[in-house]
C-alpha cells in the first residue's frame, strides 16, 4: 500500500515545486512550510539565524518513516535564505549548486546513501499575496539535477549517469488557505532531457552490462490543481502511526489531484548491452499529453501521443523493425472508495494507422497478396459498478485477498465504439448490457446481462482466400470459419460485408439476427 505521506508529498512537489511557503513574512514563510511539511509525517529539523531582512535555515532535515518496510528515508539539505523585500514579497532564495542528500535506513542499518546536485541559473522564487491567498512565481533560465553520490551498505557505488536538465522555466502557483489548502499550478519547460546511462558493478567483467538511455521533450507544460486538507496532521486526516498512511481516509478528508501535461517533439533512444549483443531502439512522436485525476470519484489516467515513429534494431537481426502510427492513446477511469451507489468505470484504448516497413512485410508476405494500408485498433467500453471495498484501505483490501470479501458487482457495460481493421478487413461494433446481479441461476453462477452487440464485418471472405493461397489457413479451417459466420451473420447489400446482432434478453435467451442459440 502506498503511504499517505508520500502520496502527499509526492502530489505537492508536482504542484507547488517551491511554492510550499504561504506567509508574506521571511519567519511566517519558514514556519509555516515548516508545519506544512511535518502534517505529512514528516520531522523537519533545521538552524535558524538571521542576517538583516534574512532568514536562513541551514542544516535542514526531513525525515520520513516508511511503515511497509520499517525503513526510514532521511533528506538532508543545503541552506537556504528567505529575504522580506521592502514592497511586502518574500524572496526565496536557493544557492547556484544545491545538493540534496539522501539516507535510507532499515532495522539500524544504512542500506542507501546518496546524494542529488541541483544546478540552478538566474533562478527566482517570488511570493506575494496575503497569508490566506498567496502567489509563487518561479523563473529559471536552467535547473539541472544529477546523482552525484551513491553507496549502497556503506560500498561507493559508481552507476553512470542518471540527469535530468530543464531549460526555460518559468511557473505560477496559487494557494488558497481554508479548510482544504486549494492548489492551481501552472508551469512551463522551454525543454526538458534526460539520460540515464548506467553499468551495473557486478557486470565489470569480459562481457560488461551497460544500459543507456537518453531523451527530450520540447515545450514541456503543466496544469492543475489540488485540494489539501490542512488538518493533516490532526482529527480529519490523521497523523498518527496509521492514519498518516490512510489514503482512504484522505480522501474522505477532501484530498483531490487534477492536472496534466503536454509536450511537442519528443524524442528517445534505448541501447542495452548483454552478453556482447547489443539491443537499440528509437522513438519520437510529434506531441502528447498525460492526465491524471484521483479524488474521492475515482481515479482517471489517461494520455496519448500522435504522430509516432519507432525503430529497433538487435545485432542478430537482419533488418531494423520500424513502425509508425498517427496515434497511440489509453484512459482508465476507475472507482475507488466503496459504495452504494453504482460509479462510473471507463476503459479505452487506441492505436491508429499502424504501419511497418516494406522490408518486414515482405518477410510474412513476399508475393504481396495482403493489403498493406495501415491496420487501427479503437476499443472504448464504459460502464457503472458497484465497488464494495476501498481498494486503498489496507484492511479492506487484506479481506479481499483473504478471500473474505467480494470486490463488487458490475452494473453495466457499454461497448461505446469497437474498429480493428488490418489486412484489408474491418470489424466494426457497438453494443450495451445492463447486469442483473440478484440473477445467478441462468448462466450457471454468472450474473445475467441483458442487451445486444451490433457488429459489422467487412473484407473477411477476402482475406480468408488470400490466407489460403498464401498457406497460411488450411482449407478445412477456413471452411470451419465461414460456417460459423454464417451461423452468427448475415449477408449485406454492400460486397463481402457481413452484420450480426448478438443479443440476451431478459428471459436468458441468447439469440443471433434473431434466432435463438440458447
Amino acid at each position: 500500500m502506498v503511504p499517505r505521506s508520500l502520496l502527499l508529498s509526492s502530489a505537492t512537489l508536482a504542484f507547488t515545486a517551491t511554492a510550499a511557503f504561504a506567509d508574506l513574512s521571511a519567519q511566517e514563510v519558514w514556519m509555516d512550510w515548516k508545519a506544512y511539511i511535518e502534517g505529512f509525517g514528516y520531522s523537519v529539523k533545521a538552524t535558524e539565524s538571521t542576517s538583516g531582512n534574512r532568514l536562513i535555515v541551514s542544516d535542514l532535515t526531513l525525515a520520513i518513516p516508511l511503515p511497509d518496510e520499517s525503513a526510514t528515508m532521511t533528506l538532508d539539505m543545503a541552506a537556504m535564505s528567505f529575504a522580506t523585500g521592502a514592497n511586502g514579497t518574500v524572496d526565496i532564495i536557493l544557492p547556484e549548486a544545491f545538493p540534496v542528500g539522501f539516507t535510507l535506513v532499515s532495522g539500524g542499518k544504512t542500506e542507501v546513501a546518496g546524494t542529488l546536485q541541483y544546478d540552478t541559473t538566474d533562478l527566482s522564487i517570488r511570493v506575494s499575496g496575503a497569508p490566506e491567498s498567496i502567489t509563487y512565481t518561479t523563473t529559471a533560465k536552467a535547473l539541472d539535477m544529477r546523482l552525484s553520490h551513491l553507496a549502497i551498505e556503506g560500498q561507493p557505488t559508481d552507476l553512470g549517469t542518471l540527469s535530468l536538465d530543464m531549460a526555460g522555466l518559468t511557473g505560477v502557483t496559487h494557494m488558497k488557505r481554508g479548510a482544504l489548502r486549494e492548489v492551481a499550478q501552472s508551469f512551463a519547460l522551454d525543454r526538458l532531457g534526460y539520460t540515464v546511462d548506467i553499468q551495473p558493478p557486478q557486470s565489470q567483467s569480459s562481457a560488461p552490462e551497460r544500459f543507456k538511455m537518453t531523451g527530450a521533450l520540447d515545450a514541456l507544460r503543466f496544469d492543475g490543481t489540488g485540494a489539501y486538507p490542512e488538518a493533516a496532521d490532526g482529527a480529519g486526516a490523521g497523523a498518527d502511526s496509521t492514519g498518516a498512511q490512510d489514503v482512504s481516509a484522505l480522501l474522505s478528508s477532501g484530498f483531490a489531484f487534477d492536472g496534466g501535461f503536454a509536450y511537442t517533439n519528443g524524442k528517445s533512444a534505448v541501447q542495452i548491452t548483454e552478453n556482447n549483443e547489443t539491443t537499440s531502439a528509437a522513438s519520437s512522436s510529434r506531441s502528447g499529453r498525460l492526465n491524471v485525476a484521483m479524488s474521492k470519484a475515482g481515479l482517471h489516467y489517461g494520455g496519448e501521443a500522435l504522430g509516432l515513429t519507432s525503430s529497433l534494431t538487435h545485432s542478430q537481426m537482419p533488418f531494423p523493425l520500424d513502425v509508425t502510427a498517427d496515434k497511440s492513446a489509453f484512459a482508465l477511469t476507475l472507482p475507488l472508495t466503496a459504495s452504494e451507489a453504482a460509479q462510473d468505470y471507463g476503459l479505452t484504448i487506441e492505436l491508429r494507422n499502424l504501419a511497418t516497413s516494406d522490408q518486414l512485410w515482405s518477410l510474412l508476405d513476399p508475393t504481396a497478396q495482403l493489403p498493406r494500408a495501415p491496420a487501427t485498433l479503437r476499443l472504448d467500453l464504459s460502464g457503472t459498478a458497484k465497488l464494495l471495498v476501498d481498494l486503498l484501505d489496507p484492511d479492506s483490501m487484506a479481506a479481499l485477498e483473504a478471500g473474505a470479501q467480494s470486490p463488487g458487482e458490475i452494473r453495466s457495460v457499454s461497448l461505446n465504439a469497437l474498429e480493428l481493421s488490418a489486412a484489408g478487413a474491418s470489424l466494426t461494433g457497438t453494443g450495451a448490457f445492463t447486469i442483473d446481479n440478484t440473477d445467478t441461476q441462468t448462466f450457471a453462477g454468472a450474473p445475467k446481462p441483458v442487451g445486444a452487440v451490433d457488429l459489422k464485418l467487412v473484407g473477411a471472405n477476402s482475406l480468408i482466400d488470400k490466407l489460403v493461397a498464401m498457406g497460411l489457413l488450411p482449407e478445412d479451417q477456413a471452411m470451419g470459419a465461414r460456417m460459423m459466420m454464417a451461423l452468427f451473420t448475415l449477408p449485406s447489400d454492400a460486397p463481402d460485408t457481413l452484420t450480426s446482432k448478438i443479443e440476451v434478453n431478459d428471459q436468458g435467451h441468447v439469440l443471433a439476427n434473431g434466432q435463438r442459440l440458447r
